[in-house]
């Protein structure tokens, strides 16, 4: 298992069967479906995951992106009707009906390989865990030249670096990195 969860929000079984086999042969096993939105005790719990949600639960996320960002949750949106406009600042990906097998495959894969870079901090500087903690902790460049004692060119440099390294280039996805190796404290 890739994740330790990965969620799927959905209404259509047929969708929730085609994206169970995908995500099997990415070896990223489905902990929980949903067929609407599931109320807060259900995902309190969640950390690490990754969400597959119909983007027209965006309400749910606008409500929760804070919550579910702080955990580590990436979140993919499904959309399967291409006329309705959203807002897509809320995912990391998104699913379309116009994508094909392999260009599935491959926006999904970029999260499986993220838990595959888990545990490699050491490639990082210290210096770069510490821009990397702070980035996770949702520190502007600014705030993290302050508390570092360095210059904003210095700390987007560094970030610089870091999305080189790891190969990681969103906000939500170096925090998950974050989260996973226990850089940030998770509660």
């Amino acid at each position: 298992m890739l994740y330790r969860s990965c969620i799927i929000i959905h209404s259509w079984p047929i969708v929730e069967i085609g994206l169970r086999s995908l995500l099997q042969s990415l070896k990223i096993e489905v902990q929980e479906v949903y067929q609407e939105c599931p109320d807060c005790k259900n995902f309190s719990e969640w950390r690490d995951a990754v969400i597959l949600i119909d983007i027209k639960h965006v309400e749910f996320l606008r409500k929760n992106q804070k919550f579910l960002r702080k955990r580590g949750i990436s979140i993919i949106g499904i959309d399967f009707n291409a006329q309705q406009s959203f807002d897509t600042s809320l995912f990391d990906e998104i699913l379309l009906p116009t994508d094909n097998q392999s260009l599935l495959f491959s926006k999904l894969n970029k999260f499986s390989n993220l838990w595959n870079r888990t545990r490699t901090t050491n490639q990082l500087s210290s210096r770069e865990t510490d821009v990397l903690k702070l980035v996770a902790l949702g520190q502007s460049n600014k705030q993290i030249s302050e508390k570092l004692f360095i210059s904003i060119h210095t700390v987007i440099t560094h970030r610089k670096h870091i999305t080189s390294k790891l190969g990681v280039k969103s906000i939500s996805g170096l925090t998950l990195y974050a989260v996973i190796n226990n850089l940030i404290d998770q509660t």
